[in-house]
């Protein structure tokens, strides 16, 4: 009889559990925005229209496992959220971030959308379409086309070179330095002396054998793109390809930051 008791219970105890399996399982099927990733096409700043920092983006990303992670240009943004009631509540209050030291536009644009975030804000979809709101200032965001645009046979444009944690625009009147990646060497397009170098991928890394290169001098704002792309694009580097945004990241902390053409 004790034997047959304790097993009574133990089915017991595994019916009761039951519930709030199937409320979590529910909830995360429910939730329309996880698993998504949504840019901004405008922003609104009380009441006015504000422009993204040059050559950024906006990009939210909510997570299958109910993580919110923003990019603004400059650092990422991340922590856990909840999205019930059409509001996004972000646990304990504000957003872990990265600690990357960017030009002011971009500092700005980081605080920016970090307070907007923080402020408990109301969303709404509607067609793919992400509206963020709190006050008169919105985001409003298109769901990320889930085709993003290949390393191969995409033509890159270099607007950031990284230095540690420090992340900088290209001089101003430096020409467009580009990169093309054929499957078996990258060619770069950079107005002085080019650069080559073959390739091999092996997850999210890149390795890289430079080829020969002339040694003409340039002017400083020519070779600052130039030198850029050589100090990345060598031995074993890790690579990022988030939305239509290209990072490259060598392990003696240089780095390059590309936009799809």
């Amino acid at each position: 009889m004790r034997i047959v008791a304790v097993l009574s219970l133990l089915v017991l105890a595994g019916c009761g559990a039951q519930p709030a399996v199937q409320e979590q399982t529910l909830s995360q099927e429910t939730d329309p925005l996880r698993g998504k990733t949504f840019l901004a096409m405008a922003l609104t700043e009380d009441g006015e229209p504000r422009q993204l920092a040059p050559k950024t983006e906006l990009s939210v990303e909510f997570t299958d496992d109910g993580e919110l992670i923003a990019r603004a240009g400059c650092n990422i943004m991340q922590g856990p959220v909840d999205t019930a009631d059409g509001t996004l509540t972000i646990e304990g209050g504000s957003l872990s971030t990265t600690d990357m030291a960017c030009d002011k536009p971009r500092h700005d644009q980081d605080d920016f959308v970090a307070s907007v975030l923080a402020a408990t804000p109301k969303w709404e979809l509607t067609d793919g379409r992400l509206t963020i709101r709190t006050g008169t200032t919105m985001f409003d965001m298109a769901e990320e086309d889930k085709t993003k645009p290949d390393l191969e046979g995409t033509t890159w444009a270099l607007d950031t070179t990284l230095e540690g944690d420090v992340a900088s625009s290209m001089p101003a009147g430096a020409p467009e330095v580009t990169l093309v990646f054929d499957g078996k060497k990258v060619v770069a397009e950079t107005h002085c002396n080019g650069y080559t170098a073959e390739y091999t991928i092996a997850g999210d890394t890149i390795t890289f054998t430079p080829g020969a290169s002339t040694l003409m001098a340039c002017a400083p704002e020519i070779m600052a793109g130039e030198k850029a792309v050589a100090d990345a694009l060598r031995d074993e580097v890790t690579y990022e390809i988030t939305a239509d945004r290209l990072t490259f990241t060598h392990s003696s902390g240089k780095g390059i930051g590309l936009h799809a053409k």
